[in-house]
Parts: structure tokens; sequence; C-alpha cells
């Protein structure tokens, strides 16, 4: 039985520039579907089974395996589902169209996605996958402070620049999709938005619910992984809209800043499809 046949037509969906929130909701949902698939054909394994000689009780050890398989498709399908309800109509990593801060997600379904990733991974880990690696780098990146690209972040305070989208890219470039599912899971579920100044303990759901330019920016201790984290849940999640630091199609403005949070929803699209 080839489980990644059956999802071949699924897996490998690309975030654009013009793809809607609400369509990655729609490919977690068409992966929760094939899984439902999946469980279907298993049960039909067993039932082959049953019509042949029972040979030293393999035809209940078939059937055990497959209960067991079937648990954890179940639970994956579930998580799927809860993903399937992310985004809205506006288009992913959507920026403002003018210099100014952002908006910060949905706090509901933001709660509701980390909850579903958190899950996803507590599966895999549970069956043996090896667990994710942890980002150590920060927003310093070969010897460069990058601090402020995390003000595209910002929902109060100061406006971003125009140079700090360019510097969010840099940190965004800084870790792998692994490195950015790991900071999310790490996050906890009552993680607010920032009060005080980040440091190197400030999770994904911090940063993606924001705070003011000032708090997000201060240090360059943070992890690079988090920033991004956060960059990728405030690009996906509904109302969620990033910081711009000049009008729509100049440098650091709404189109580039746009770019950056599409390539975060991919890296970390990659990295969930790897662990499933």
């Amino acid at each position: 039985y080839s489980f990644l046949e059956l999802l071949s037509d699924t897996l490998g969906f690309t975030a654009k520039s013009t793809t809607k929130k609400e369509d990655v909701g729609g490919y977690f949902n068409s992966l929760g579907d094939k899984l439902g698939k999946a469980s279907e054909e298993l049960e039909q394994i067993v039932k082959n089974s049953e019509t042949e000689l029972d040979k030293g009780g393999l035809n209940k050890g078939i059937k055990d395996a497959v209960d067991t398989a079937k648990a954890t498709l179940s639970k994956l399908k579930g998580h799927l589902e809860s993903l399937g309800q992310v985004g809205d109509t506006n288009v992913i990593g959507y920026a403002n169209n003018v210099q100014g801060t952002g908006t910060a997600s949905d706090d509901a379904q933001l709660k509701e996605m980390f909850r579903a990733l958190k899950g996803i991974v507590e599966i895999a880990t549970d069956v043996g996958v090896k667990a994710l690696q942890a980002g150590a780098t920060t927003l310093t990146v070969n010897g460069v402070d990058n601090k402020d690209g995390a003000k595209i972040l910002a929902t109060s305070g100061g406006n971003p620049s125009a140079t700090d989208a360019g510097k969010a890219a840099i940190i965004l470039a800084a870790v792998s999709g692994e490195e950015i599912l790991d900071s999310i899971v790490r996050s906890g579920e009552s993680d607010a938005a920032l009060t005080a100044n980040a440091d190197e303990n400030t999770t994904s759901l911090k940063f993606a619910k924001g705070g003011s330019d000032a708090h997000l920016s201060n240090s360059a201790n943070p992890k690079a992984a988090a920033v991004a984290g956060g960059i990728a849940l405030r690009s996906l999640v509904k109302t969620g809209k990033l910081g711009a630091g000049a009008a729509a199609n100049n440098a650091g403005g709404e189109k580039e800043v746009q770019g950056i949070g599409v390539t975060a929803v991919n890296k970390l699209l990659v990295a969930v499809e790897d662990i499933i």
C-alpha cells in the first residue's frame, strides 16, 4: 500500500502573489480528504485478509496494524480539517498599501492554527518521526543587524521604513521551513502581543500578534525563526496584515512586503507536508 502515491497529486502546493489565504485552507481540506480515503482503503485491506485462511494469527496482525494506522490518520485528518478553516479572501502576505503598520490576525483562528500544527507535530513525533530542528540564528545574520525587519509585524507605534522589508527578507532567508514550524509549535497558546521588548524567548505567536515597532525591534537577540514564524502566521490567518515602509509599488512597500509573506508561507507549507 503506497500512502505517498495516494497523496502525490495533492502535495506540492505553492502559494503565489495572487493566491488567497482561503486557498491554503482549501489545500489543507484536500489533504484531509485524501487521508480519509487512505483510511477507507486500509479498511479494505482488512476485509480482503478476512477472506483468506488465517495463518498463525496473520489476519489479526493485519487488523491490529490497520487499526493503529487508521487511528493516526483520523487524528491527522482532524487537525487538517482545522487548518482547512484558515484564511479569508485577502491574498497571502496581505500588506498595507501605504506606509503604515499592520493588523493582527484573528485571535481565535490563530489559536486554532497553532493547536492544529502542534497536534500534527506531536503525532509525528509519537510515531517515530525525527524531531524538528530548532533554529539558533538570531536577527544578526553574517554580522549584520536586521532587527528592524521585525517592524513589518508592528501593529502600533511608528511605521516601518523603506529598508525594513529588505531586512525582513534576510531574516527569512536565514531559516528553514522546519525551523519556522518548530518555532511556531514551541509557542504557548496564551502568548499575547508584545507589551515589552522582544528577546531571545519571544515566540512566533507573540511576533504574529504584533505590538509596537519599538518593542518588536529593540534587540537583535530574538530568534530569526520566531520572527519568520510570526510573518508566516500573520500572512496566512484571516484579518492579518503586514506593515509596509513605502507606497505600494515602491521599494519596501506593499508588493515587496507581500512577497516576503508568500515566501514565509511556502516555507511553512513545505515543512508541514514533509512531516505529514
